[in-house]
């Protein structure tokens, strides 16, 4: 048998935290303007990039690259994860619909469609993190 201490006794065990529209503005200043964009292709495998990520009236914008327009061509879900500032903050992860904006320069347009702040799971004190 293995026994795990947690760092925290009292450790808060909420996995996500909506985030809405109305929470956008505040959330984008807070994680900055460096995220992930991740798309299928069409075999099903994801495909992830990183991109700077702008905010225009409630639309993510970015120009991820031609691979991620490809992908965009057969399906339009796209999620964008903004990785935390510290081990044990929250991850934001915004879900939405996206439109190819200038093919030539690989820009998309984000229509968002949900998304949270996720936590790391809990970790014990005897280990490093878990993946």
């Amino acid at each position: 048998m293995q026994l795990f201490l947690f760092k925290n006794i009292n450790y808060d065990f909420t996995m996500s935290i909506k985030v809405t529209i109305e929470d956008i503005d505040k959330r984008f200043a807070e994680y900055g303007n460096s995220a992930f964009v991740v798309t299928m292709t069409e075999a099903g495998k994801a495909k992830i990039v990183h991109s700077v990520i702008s905010l225009e009236d409630d639309c993510l914008i970015c120009s991820p690259g031609k691979g991620t327009l490809k992908n965009l061509a057969d399906s339009s879900s796209v999620s964008l994860i903004f990785p935390p500032h510290s081990d044990d903050g929250f991850s934001m992860i915004i879900d939405g619909d996206g439109q190819i904006l200038d093919p030539e320069k690989g820009s998309i347009k984000v229509k968002i469609t949900g998304g949270v702040l996720h936590r790391p799971a809990a970790q014990s004190l005897n280990e490093g993190p878990k993946c």
